[in-house]
């Protein structure tokens, strides 16, 4: 992949912090309270077009999501105008539209993609409906067995590796690639080298905040709640070794990328067994049974 230059001259920011909200994992709650910032964008544009995966998915999508949708000159003059700006957005594009720092919320990824199969399971036809294909074709997955869901061609853009495609931009035009551990290393290198980074577990939100007040240089922190729970609408499902083994080929480039920034004292360090006692307690509450 080619890394965009970030924009400089008259119209690059002075300095603003970009902030990567990866579905499902505390974001929600996160831009609920940089509401209450004046100096931070929340919105109404919100995605970039490499969350799509496919360019039909964004094409497709019928008014008034059409319009969430921001390609990178959408997002340059809304980085000139504020020193923050959060969305499922890239890392590269938030850097390529002027952001000089980065900052991320992170979830230890097998629990992510639980989450994010029973929340879409709870969305209504008519949300669906208001994302054209991407609801049809993406979001609509959910309503089968979890096994399915995953090892469907459609749904790869939301589940294959997200936490370091959309942080580090490891993204494909036409379906995923096989991110090696050089890809990874050399996309790290890139983002990661002499800016200014902030990351969090998402059972941190109020530190994570706190963190990116401190830099934005406001002392009186807003309040962060809990918005979005994901709630069960499905039946109970097991997760047998075939299934686990498809969240292992999900997440394998994801749990590289966690364990480089722990590494890298970044993010504060979790050890594997920290992680997957997350990831038991979020299939038990979440009504799925680990075989």
């Amino acid at each position: 992949m080619t890394y965009p230059e970030p924009v400089t001259g008259a119209g690059a920011a002075r300095d603003c912090l970009g902030v990567i909200h990866i579905p499902k994992s505390g974001g929600v709650a996160l831009r609920s309270a940089l509401t209450h910032l004046e100096v931070a964008y929340t919105g109404p544009l919100y995605f970039d077009h490499p969350y799509f995966g496919l360019s039909d998915y964004v094409w497709s999508t019928p008014s008034p999501n059409r319009e969430t949708i921001a390609a990178t000159v959408d997002l340059q003059s809304v980085v000139a105008n504020h020193c923050a700006v959060i969305g499922h957005h890239s890392g590269p594009q938030l850097l390529a539209a002027g952001c000089n720092a980065l900052a991320v919320q992170l979830r230890e990824p097998r629990s992510r993609l639980l989450s994010l199969y029973r929340y879409w399971q709870s969305q209504p036809r008519s949300v669906l409906e208001g994302w054209g294909r991407w609801g049809s074709s993406v979001v609509a997955r959910a309503i089968s067995p979890f096994h399915d869901f995953l090892s469907h061609p459609d749904v790869w853009p939301a589940t294959d590796n997200l936490l370091a495609r959309q942080t580090l931009g490891l993204y494909t035009s036409s379906g995923p690639a096989l991110l090696r551990r050089q890809r990874l290393s050399r996309a790290y290198r890139v983002i990661l080298h002499e800016r200014p980074f902030i990351a969090e577990w998402n059972s941190s939100s109020d530190r994570f905040l706190e963190r990116i007040c401190e830099r934005l240089g406001i002392e009186t922190v807003p309040p962060i709640g809990r918005d979005n729970v994901t709630d069960v609408v499905g039946d109970q499902q097991v997760l047998d070794a075939a299934t686990r083994r498809l969240l292992d080929r999900f997440t394998s480039v994801d749990r590289l990328f966690l364990d480089r920034l722990c590494s890298d004292r970044i993010l504060p360090s979790r050890s594997h067994r920290d992680l997957d006692s997350d990831f038991e307690l979020t299939a038990d509450r979440l009504h799925f049974t680990i075989k």
